[in-house]
């Protein structure tokens, strides 16, 4: 009996643990810049495209990477002052009878921001979907000058969403595909 009790937890405990993974999702590359009036950010998210992820897309099931960016100014002795959020959502979805891979690229917080790229190969669509540039993230006028602010950046994607509380049944699902841990960096203005 006890025999049989193994083995079933560890026939279910091997059925439901994922693989391993070579290398997580990371954000690379951060680079603040200036306009005449507003700051610039752009950053690249290596190692974002698994084989779950490639097989995914070639299925023709629409993938999303979900972009967080907040904007803090360190303060001593206090909370650090948060200064602004933005969320940049971009999606990929290959049209098999085209055979072509559409990248449709949004601000949620700007509704007016669509924009769609049409690329000929999953390649150059994981580097457009990897790369980032967010600009006029915070007005430079309302910087202080000598004092030191912060971004903090996370990436995340998802697959198809179940429907309305499936997920409560399928609990043991994986409906994410990654999601990175907070990345930090620093700036004098």
């Amino acid at each position: 009996m006890k025999l049989c009790i193994i083995f079933w937890i560890v026939f279910i405990s091997l059925l439901f643990s994922s693989p391993s993974k070579a290398e997580s999702p990371t954000i690379q590359n951060i680079r603040i810049s200036n306009s005449p009036t507003h700051l610039n950010l752009r950053f690249y998210l290596a190692n974002s495209f698994s084989p779950k992820i490639e097989e995914a897309i070639n299925n023709g099931i629409p993938t999303t990477f979900t972009y967080s960016v907040m904007l803090y100014q360190e303060r001593s002795f206090w909370h650090d002052k948060f200064l602004a959020a933005s969320t940049l959502v971009k999606t990929i979805k290959f049209d098999n009878l085209k055979n072509e891979y559409t990248i449709v690229t949004a601000i949620k917080e700007n509704e007016n921001s669509p924009s769609s790229l049409v690329v000929p190969t999953l390649e150059e669509a994981k580097k457009n979907m990897s790369k980032v540039e967010i600009l006029s993230v915070y007005p430079i006028w309302k910087l202080e000058r000598n004092n030191i602010y912060y971004f903090e950046i996370k990436a995340a994607s998802e697959g198809v969403k179940p429907p309305p509380y499936i997920h409560y049944f399928l609990f043991f699902l994986d409906w994410n595909y990654f999601d990175t841990d907070w990345e930090i960096e620093n700036f004098r203005y």
